[in-house]
C-alpha cells in the first residue's frame, strides 16, 4: 500500500518526499527480515560466537578482560538505542493524533484532519471514525517491525564487536611471544596463532559477504532518511499538518546513531586488524632464529590487508564513511532546497 501510495503521488514534491521517506524505512525493514530469516551463514556464525564464550578458549582472566571490554560496548549500544528507537517509533506512529490535538483545536466529532501514520493507499474508504481507528490499529505492527529493525542492526554490531575482541586477544598473545623459545615449541605457538587469527577472518568476510548488500540498502536507504528528514523539518510549516517536526528531528538522530554505529564498528575493525599487523612487526624478530621468523612471515603476509565491514563491496564502513554520509545527506537537502525555490 505504501508503494502504491508513491506511485499515486508522483509529481507532487511534498507527498512525494513524505512517501519515500517512509517507502524506504519500510524497505530496509522488510530487507532485514528476509536474510536473518533464511541466512545459513548468520546460523553458523552465531553458532561460532558462542563457542568462543567458553572459559577454555582464553588462557587467563587477562584476555578475558581484554574481550569483554568490546562485549561492554556491544551491550552498552544495545542498552542506549532500544529505548530511543522504542519512543522514536512510537512517537511516529503516533504522530497524527500528536499533530491533531497539539496543533487542532481539541474537537473529537471531526476526523477530517487526521491522517493515517504512514502514507499509503487503502483499499477501503476511510469515512468514518471506527474506519479509521481500525486501520490505524492494524498499522500497529509497523511499530514492531521497526524496533526489530534496530534489534537486528545490534545483532550485527554485536558480531563485528565480538570479532574485534577476538582480534583484540590475539594481539595480545602475540606481544608476550618470547624470541627465545625453543625451536620446538616456535610451531606450536604460530599454529595457535594462526588458526585463531583465521577464524577471525573467516567470520568478518562471512560476515561481509552475507551482509554487505544489506548494509548497501542500509546506507542508501540512512542517507536518504538523513536528507528527506532534515527537509521536512526546515519547511514543516509550509507542508501539511501531518508533520510534526520534533518527531521528525528525534528520528533523524535515531537514524543518525544507527548509521554512526556501523561506521564506529567498522573503524574498529579496521583498528584491531592493523594492530594485529604492527604487533608481529614489533617482535624482536632480528633477535629469534630462522624457523621463528619464517613462521612470523607467514603471519604478516595474511595481515597485510585489514579487514573491514562493506556496503556492496566498495564502500568501507569507517568514521571518515560516517562524515561522508552526512555529506551526501546534506547534498540531497540542498537539491531539494532548491526545488522548493524553483517551485
Amino acid at each position: 500500500m505504501e508503494y502504491a501510495k508513491l506511485l499515486a503521488v508522483f509529481g507532487d514534491l511534498e507527498m512525494m518526499v513524505l512517501s519515500v521517506l517512509e517507502s524506504v524505512m519500510q524497505s530496509m525493514v522488510y530487507a532485514k527480515l528476509f536474510v536473518f530469516r533464511y541466512s545459513i551463514m548468520l546460523r553458523h556464525l552465531i553458532c561460532a560466537i558462542i563457542e568462543d564464550f567458553e572459559d577454555d578458549y582464553y588462557d587467563n582472566w587477562e584476555e578475558k578482560k581484554i574481550y569483554l571490554e568490546y562485549n561492554a560496548l556491544a551491550k552498552l549500544f544495545y542498552k542506549i538505542s532500544m529505548p530511543y528507537i522504542i519512543v522514536a517509533a512510537s512517537l511516529y506512529f503516533l504522530r497524527p493524533i500528536l499533530t491533531y490535538y497539539v496543533i487542532m483545536p481539541l474537537n473529537t466529532s471531526n476526523f477530517t484532519f487526521l491522517v493515517l501514520p504512514f502514507q499509503l493507499t487503502t483499499f477501503i474508504p476511510i469515512e468514518t471514525t471506527q474506519s479509521y481507528f481500525i486501520m490505524y490499529g492494524y498499522l500497529s505492527p509497523m511499530v514492531y517491525l521497526l524496533v526489530c529493525h534496530n534489534a537486528w542492526i545490534c545483532l550485527l554490531i554485536t558480531m563485528v564487536l565480538h570479532i574485534c575482541g577476538q582480534l583484540a586477544v590475539l594481539n595480545h598473545r602475540i606481544k608476550k611471544i618470547s624470541v627465545d623459545i625453543d625451536e620446538d615449541k616456535v610451531q606450536i605457538i604460530f599454529r595457535r596463532l594462526v588458526r585463531r587469527h583465521m577464524r577471525s577472518v573467516w567470520m568478518a568476510k562471512t560476515l561481509d559477504d552475507t551482509f554487505h548488500f544489506v548494509l548497501l540498502i542500509d546506507l542508501v536507504g540512512t542517507t536518504l532518511l538523513l536528507g528527506l528528514m532534515s527537509y521536512i523539518v526546515i519547511i514543516g510549516s509550509s507542508m501539511s499538518e501531518s508533520s510534526f517536526g520534533y518527531v521528525y528531528i528525534i528520528c533523524i538522530i535515531a537514524t543518525a546513531f544507527l548509521i554512526y554505529g556501523y561506521c564506529i564498528v567498522g573503524e574498529c575493525l579496521l583498528n584491531e586488524s592493523r594492530k594485529v599487523n604492527e604487533a608481529y612487526y614489533e617482535c624482536l624478530w632480528y633477535k629469534a632464529s630462522h624457523k621463528f621468523r619464517k613462521s612470523l612471515l607467514i603471519c604478516l603476509i595474511e595481515t597485510q590487508e585489514p579487514l573491514k565491514i562493506t556496503a556492496g563491496k566498495f564502500f568501507i564502513f569507517s568514521l571518515s564513511g560516517f562524515t561522508d554520509v552526512l555529506k551526501t545527506a546534506m547534498s540531497y537537502l540542498s537539491m531539494l532546497r532548491k526545488m522548493t525555490q524553483k517551485d
